[in-house]
């Protein structure tokens, strides 16, 4: 049984979670009216006006992030390498992903030709092209070079785990009989 300090502890924290939500429904209801403003104002030209309610809208987009932060998305693409890389990644812990922090830094420093030190240059690799094909078989190549040596981490590409369409293809089967099959296999279940 809950002793009375422990009660009004509990009551506190209810309280402010009803006022936090109160105020999350307030703020979403103004977001609405101000931005009506906002786009009636520049569709009759009024910029003095729909440049304070913009500047309106910022503001309570800014309160409403400080109730509901938002959660990033993680590329699809990244979370494919995770999943195909999930022994590397468990076996290793966070020295993996530190492991591959650490190259990703590399991949993206600039090319230095004054130094030979892999902590001051780099690969020199374009931002468009993270989380291409060809970035996450650089990634590997530096992970099965250099992992062991500079993060003490082993990394073993046939410890892969196959896409399902790498197992479709093995396995003789069209990419839809595939999936059909395993979905049979695990009940109908989907991840």
């Amino acid at each position: 049984m809950a002793t009375f300090p422990e009660e009004i502890a509990k009551w506190r924290v209810d309280r402010a979670q009803r006022q936090i939500a109160d105020r999350v429904n307030q703020i979403t209801s103004e977001y609405r009216q101000v931005v009506r403003e906002r786009d009636q104002a520049i569709a009759e030209n009024d910029l003095e006006t729909a440049e304070s309610r913009d500047m309106d809208c910022q503001q309570l987009e800014n309160e409403y992030a400080q109730y509901v932060p938002q959660t990033p998305q993680i590329d699809p693409r990244l979370a494919q390498f995770g999943q195909q890389n999930r022994q590397f990644l468990e076996r290793h812990g966070v020295a993996g992903y530190q492991a591959l922090d650490a190259a990703h830094q590399y991949m993206m420093r600039p090319r230095r030709s004054d130094t030979n030190n892999p902590a001051y240059t780099g690969m020199g690799w374009n931002p468009k092209a993270v989380f291409t094909p060809a970035y996450f078989e650089r990634m590997k190549d530096l992970l099965e070079m250099h992992g062991e040596e500079y993060f003490g981490v082993k990394y073993d590409r046939s410890e892969e785990s196959l896409t399902p369409n790498e197992a479709a293809k093995i396995s003789g089967l069209s990419a839809d009989a595939y999936n059909n099959a395993a979905r049979r296999v695990y009940g109908g279940r989907r991840r």
